[in-house]
């Protein structure tokens, strides 16, 4: 069988080690292109920087020639630089400064620079300087007067801040009392002036290539895990059918002898099931011609120990004969009602005067998963109502034979059967308890082996394959028969999954 689906024929042509190898040199090509992206950002960013902090340098320049030689003319600069003289206007009893500025131009950022020393310095030793900004009040403190550093270092810091921070700045620099460089530079300082950042198409890219990375190797890991799960539940269910083959070729090829070791598995099964049945079969005959013969015995005491046995040698071929068609049964798994299936076997017993009796649950165990409101997963107790109806995925006829299996040793080494029934979301439990029979086993999960019985049960007619065949469907529901020695008679319980 194969799968259609459109990720099993986007990789049915492909092989792991291919695909692993595709992967590679994407991880590499795409890795490379994002740490080419980063450094390339991370240079032209450090380029736009130091281009701020040259022109800060050759700003402090101007201003020093200006200052030295006031009558001399502005010379041509990278910045928009004019000199200007501020107005001054009185406003309770301090004179302030106006200068005459875009409209947007609302923050102002005023502060002295000075040249490193130990001495103070004089009013004319001090810069003033005056940013106005629309959008940003700086923080000039940590550019003013480093340790060891001079005024056109300074100078540079301040224009690199500005150009870090980017924004329409306008600077004002006093040359003396009366005049005031203004200086401009959008080329530098503008928002529009910044190189283009691509560390984020960069980060972008790594983790793309991450999700990919890891989407290839989930693929993989599920293609695994479904392959694992639909093993165990072949195995659980002992329906031996073809798994699609899809995903890889490894796993494609892996399936295939998966699917060739479970034909041959059953075709082994069902040969060897023939001729336990065929040499059962032929054994019937020449124990129905002894039975035919003892008849012409005319001593009675040896007549009746002959026909005990081969009435024994007759009940151990039937119980061959029944297990061997338990091993041969392909029955297909459907949804039942659970109680409905218990309630009428018991009913058949009830008819025929056996002492059987149905002990339903009053109360169902549902589990709870965990909220954001509780982290922790909890068993909630429902109300089981009679018209509820315990449904599960099964065979029905194989549990019908296993759960009579147990109805029959209950009543033949107890005094009466009690059937109980409990369900899970996810499992059942059917309890079979006598009362008055006592197993000699120090270990009871031994009465499943072939052909053993207890102590118990010596003198009673039986073939030690009631609870063989039991176990046998129990284990091919996915379940385990247990047992427990109580006060008064003994507990066999079925437990398997609802949902075959």
């Amino acid at each position: 069988m194969n799968d259609k689906s459109p990720q099993s024929g986007s990789l049915r042509a492909l092989s792991a080690t291919s695909i692993s190898f595709v992967m590679m040199v994407f991880a590499f090509v795409a890795g490379l292109a994002a740490a080419i992206l980063w450094e390339s950002s991370n240079s032209a960013w450090r380029a736009h920087l130091d281009n701020g902090f040259n022109a800060g340098v050759a700003l402090y320049g101007l201003v020093s020639e200006l200052r030295a030689s006031p009558e001399k003319a502005l010379p041509q600069t990278d910045f928009d630089a004019d000199v200007v003289i501020p107005k001054r206007q009185m406003r309770n009893g301090v004179e302030q400064l106006t200068f005459d500025l875009p409209s947007r131009a609302v923050y102002e950022t005023s502060f002295s620079l000075r040249q490193s020393g130990e001495r103070a310095p004089t009013s004319s030793e001090r810069l003033s300087v005056r940013i106005f900004s629309p959008e940003i009040r700086y923080a000039i403190s940590a550019v003013q007067n480093p340790e060891g550093r001079g005024l056109a270092y300074q100078f540079g810091e301040i224009s690199r801040e500005i150009a870090r921070l980017c924004s329409d700045a306008t600077l004002f620099v006093a040359l003396d009392d009366q005049r005031w460089l203004k200086a401009q530079a959008p080329h530098i300082w503008a928002c529009t002036a910044r190189p283009p950042d691509y560390r984020l198409l960069a980060l972008l890219l790594g983790t793309l290539v991450i999700g990919i990375l890891f989407s290839v190797a989930n693929g993989f890991s599920l293609m695994l895990d479904r392959l694992a799960q639909q093993i165990s539940k072949a195995a659980r269910s002992g329906l031996i059918e073809q798994i699609p083959e899809r995903g890889v070729s490894e796993v494609r090829r892996l399936t295939a002898a998966v699917n060739e070791f479970f034909k041959n598995e059953h075709e082994r099964l069902e040969q060897r099931a023939l001729l336990m049945s065929g040499i059962s079969h032929d054994l019937g005959t020449p124990a129905t011609r002894l039975k035919l013969r003892t008849a012409l015995i005319e001593d009675d005491v040896l007549r009746e120990k002959l026909d005990r046995d081969i009435d024994q040698m007759t009940d151990m071929i039937d119980g061959v004969l029944s297990y061997t068609r338990h091993e041969m049964d392909q029955e297909k798994p459907k949804k039942i009602s659970l109680r409905s299936l218990v309630e009428a076997l018991v009913d058949d017993y009830q008819d025929i005067g056996e002492p059987v009796q149905f002990v339903a649950a009053d109360m169902v165990n549902m589990d709870r998963a965990g909220s954001v409101f509780s982290q922790t997963s909890e068993g909630t107790k429902l109300l089981l109502r009679d018209h509820q109806r315990v449904l599960c995925r099964c065979k029905p006829n194989a549990l019908r034979r296993a759960l009579t299996n147990l109805i029959d040793n209950a009543i033949k080494y107890g005094d009466k059967a009690e059937v109980h029934l409990s369900a899970t979301s996810d499992q059942v439990t059917i309890q079979v308890i006598d009362y008055g029979s006592h197993a000699s086993f120090d270990v009871p999960e031994r009465l499943v082996e072939p052909f053993v019985r207890g102590e118990n049960a010596k003198l009673t007619k039986g073939t030690g394959l009631g609870l063989t065949i039991t176990n046998s469907v129990v284990r091919g529901h996915g379940g385990e028969l247990q047992f427990e020695q109580l006060p008064d008679g003994m507990c066999v319980t079925m437990v398997f999954p609802r949902w075959l």
